[in-house]
């Protein structure tokens, strides 16, 4: 059978284009089909972001939200409030369930489990390992394989990886306060080229997730991340007695380099199109905002499914970025100096590419002048 349009991929990316289709009702009388290897049926990631109160995020299957948050080191423990903004947090199944529900009701949508293995963009094929499908308008794209993605990026990029592991622990006694995250707790042992710290959500006094996070080239061995995060929990949290209810384990690459554009009939979303933040990993709302793009440019007959972004803040990115991987500075020290000195809020402002050129350069006169000196003239010349 040929299709209107085929999504490859039923992640964050796929799905929410896949909602936004309907909504904007784009697929009448047309087929789309969804390919994707797993079934969707598993609590297999969280999504977090912080955003000021909108309309679209009222409708998504918040699973928990914060107004205050702590950001630790070891000469700082700070608490502060996020305001004007909120930290949402969205546990993958719920997601998955909430997409899915809404789109089983349309006839014109079908879903196939299947491994994609290539795609022909001069013919408009997408072939799996059981089948070969046809397209007439759009290919959206959202899958890689991970041993390929460094050959999609350019070698004078940085490249790092935001990679973590994570437990759902639950205590028999009150340990978490539930009304405040710990954004970033960077009272742990420092990596080398990169960043090191721990990040906490309680969703009760007795039950949180406990993440143990990196910024870093190298990926670890998985009984490394296990070991780092019970050393964690046992000595800076002092917990001896817990239960561990969920395992969160996972990996996002963090560089500027993977931006890949659209060619003719295939068009990248989600990280393929660059809606990972490189100096964060954050993307859920980057994400969201790159579907409204792609659905106006479907709504127009355009050509133009690009993410829009300020090339102002992607040099930011890629200075931090160069800082991080060329060990001019230790990330402890630069997210050390960026906390202490700055509020949160601002900080948030700043990562959600929205504040000005003066507090800009009032964010940047806390950070290691001499690394970020050199990092700017490497990185523009």
């Amino acid at each position: 059978m040929k299709y209107d349009y085929i999504i490859g991929g039923a992640g964050l990316a796929g799905l929410t284009l896949a909602w936004q289709m309907i909504e904007n009702d784009l697929l009448k009388d047309k087929q789309l089909l969804i390919i994707d290897a797993d079934k969707k049926d598993s609590n297999d990631r969280t999504w977090c972001f912080w955003s000021e109160p909108k309309i679209w995020i009222t409708e998504l299957p918040i699973k928990q939200s914060w107004d205050t948050a702590a950001v630790k080191g070891t000469d700082f423990d700070l608490s502060q409030k996020l305001e004007p903004y909120r930290y949402y947090k969205i546990e993958g199944i719920d997601y998955y369930k909430f997409i899915i529900e809404k789109l089983s009701k349309h006839s014109q949508i079908t879903f196939i489990q299947d491994v994609i293995t290539s795609e022909d963009e001069e013919f408009k094929l997408v072939e799996t390992q059981s089948s070969t499908y046809q397209y007439s308008s759009y290919f959206f794209k959202s899958y890689f394989f991970p041993e390929d993605i460094r050959a999609l990026g350019n070698p004078k990029k940085h490249f790092i990886w935001q990679h973590f592991y994570g437990w759902k622990i639950k205590t028999e006694k009150a340990q978490f306060n539930p009304n405040e995250i710990t954004y970033m707790d960077l009272q742990v042992p420092e990596v080398k080229g990169g960043l090191s710290f721990a990040y906490i959500l309680p969703e009760s006094e007795n039950e949180a997730l406990v993440e143990y996070t990196l910024f870093s080239a190298n990926l670890w061995e998985e009984e490394a991340y296990k070991s780092s995060l019970e050393h964690y929990i046992q000595n800076n949290l002092g917990l001896k007695d817990y239960s561990i209810l969920e395992v969160e384990y996972n990996k996002i690459p963090m560089t500027n380099s993977i931006f890949t554009k659209k060619s003719k009939s295939i068009i990248p979303i989600g990280t393929l199109a660059g809606t990972v933040k490189p100096s964060t990993g954050y993307s859920f709302v980057r994400n969201y905002n790159h579907i409204q793009q792609i659905i106006r440019t479907l709504k127009s007959d355009g050509d133009d499914f690009s993410i829009s972004g300020s090339k102002k803040f992607r040099f930011y990115d890629e200075v931090l970025m160069n800082v991080l991987h060329t060990g001019k500075s230790s990330g402890h020290e630069v997210f050390g100096n960026l906390y202490k000195k700055n509020k949160l809020p601002l900080l948030l402002k700043f990562l959600n590419e929205d504040t000005s050129l003066l507090e800009d350069l009032k964010i940047m006169n806390t950070v290691p002048k001499m690394a970020f000196i050199k990092a700017v003239i490497e990185e523009m010349f």
